[in-house]
C-alpha cells in the first residue's frame, strides 16, 4: 500500500509538469525528484550498515515507485545551469551527451533493481553491496553533469 501511496504522489508531482511551458516549474519538479531519491537512499545508507529486513523492504517498495518514474520530462531543453544559473545544478552538457546520460539512467536502474531484489529476499550482504553499487551510479553522473557545490 505505501508503495502505491508514494508510486501516485510521485505520478502526481510529475503530472502537473510534464505540459508545462515554465522552464522553473521543469527544475523544480526535477530537484523535488531527486530530492525524493536522495530521501531513500539515506535510510538505506543506514540498513547497508545495520539491515533489517523490513525495513529494507519498505524502503526498497519506495525506491521501486520512485525509479518507475518517468524522468524525460524532467530534463526539458533550456533547464540547466546555463539559463538559470543558481537556480539548477544540472549542467548543459547533460543534454549534449545523451547517449551516456542514458547509459548512466540505464545503470542506476539496473542497480535498483538488485537493490530491490535483495531487500525483498532479506539478502544483507547483496543488499549491501547493490546499495554501493547503486550509489556509485548516482556519483557518476553527479561528477559528470552536476555543477559542484
Amino acid at each position: 500500500m505505501r508503495k502505491i501511496i508514494y508510486g501516485t504522489a510521485i505520478a502526481g508531482l510529475l503530472a502537473g509538469i510534464a505540459y508545462a511551458a515554465d522552464p522553473m516549474a521543469t527544475i523544480t519538479a526535477r530537484q523535488d525528484y531527486y530530492k525524493s531519491l536522495g530521501g531513500v537512499m539515506k535510510p538505506m545508507a543506514g540498513l547497508a550498515k545495520s539491515f533489517d529486513a523490513e525495513a529494507a523492504k519498505a524502503e526498497a517498495a519506495k525506491l521501486e515507485a520512485i525509479l518507475a518514474t518517468d524522468v524525460a520530462p524532467l530534463f526539458a531543453p533550456g533547464t540547466s545551469d546555463a539559463e538559470f544559473p543558481g537556480k539548477t545544478r544540472a549542467m548543459a552538457k547533460i543534454w549534449e551527451n545523451g547517449e551516456d546520460v542514458g547509459a548512466k539512467g540505464k545503470a542506476m536502474h539496473e542497480a535498483g533493481a538488485e537493490v530491490i531484489a535483495a531487500a525483498n529476499a532479506g539478502d544483507a550482504a547483496a543488499f549491501g553491496a547493490a546499495f554501493g553499487k547503486l550509489g556509485g551510479t548516482c556519483k557518476s553522473c553527479h561528477d559528470a553533469y552536476r555543477v559542484p557545490e
